[in-house]
């Protein structure tokens, strides 16, 4: 009994670290990233390449799923309220689901499937060949040079996917307004509808549910992607583990967020 509680105190011991260093990776590349001086050519070049790979390439996979998702939101909310006779909530629905939950949810995922294991792949390499000690030889800063342009690339990816999926997956529904309630109108009534039931809590939740879970998911890459030590059999794990927490990041920061909305 006595080792099982040691081993459990040691579990509890090591993420208890692992959530403070990544807080600290939080605050300090926040901190890092709005002063001017920090952003040298080789990390404007990074911060871009990182938004190329992880977003500009996300864009067409980003458009299919809104759209998708556009047409399941409204048929399911459409044919719910009719059922019970409250269809003039429709757009007020649509527009709650959209903003608050399902785009910058799902957007997050769609980063963390397509960028979370390639950032970690890259930094674990990149230490396990040693070119990670030669930056440190020249006397770069690993952190500023390395960790801060993926963290900031990332929370701008999923912020500009969300704002890409928000504007498909209205156009989506406002086509299935017309194919299932337009009754021979326009899409005009839907769109106001669903504009005018948003608040700026909405924008201020899809902001936070976007931005905050990018800069973990790009911390947490860093993170396991430079802890990596020895030889590359090591990679495949840091990658999972960069994937599983990124995901368990992302709920985390949904669920609390949705209760300080609601509550």
């Amino acid at each position: 009994m006595p080792h099982l509680l040691g081993k459990i105190g040691n579990g509890c011991i090591a993420k208890a670290r692992s959530i403070f260093y990544l807080s600290t990776m939080l605050c300090a590349g926040l901190s890092l990233s709005v002063k001017p001086s920090t952003w040298v050519f080789p990390l404007r070049n990074r911060l871009a390449r990182q938004i190329l790979f992880a977003g500009v390439q996300a864009v067409p996979f980003t458009i299919m799923v809104a759209a998708l998702a556009g047409g399941m939101v409204y048929l399911q909310c459409f044919f719910w309220l009719q059922y019970t006779d409250k269809v003039e909530f429709l757009g007020r629905m649509v527009a709650a689901l959209l903003f608050r939950e399902l785009a910058p949810f799902l957007v997050t995922f769609i980063v963390i499937g397509a960028s979370a294991s390639a950032v970690t792949t890259e930094l674990a390499t990149m230490k396990t060949t040693g070119e990670v000690t030669l930056l440190e030889a020249q006397g770069i800063d690993i952190f500023n040079f390395l960790a801060v342009p993926r963290m900031i690339g990332l929370a701008v990816c999923v912020l500009g996917l969300s704002c890409i999926f928000l504007f498909v997956s209205i156009i989506a529904s406002a086509l299935g307004f017309i194919l299932f309630n337009g009754e021979g109108q326009g899409p005009q009534p839907f769109l106001i509808s669903v504009f005018d039931s948003v608040t700026i809590s909405d924008w201020i939740t899809l902001i936070t549910k976007s931005v905050i879970p990018g800069l973990f998911m790009g911390a947490i890459c860093s993170y396991e992607g430079l802890k990596v030590e020895g030889t590359s059999t090591e990679v495949p794990q840091a990658v999972s583990r960069a994937i599983l927490r990124s995901i368990s990041a992302t709920v985390i920061v949904s669920t609390a967020v949705m209760l300080i909305t609601y509550l």
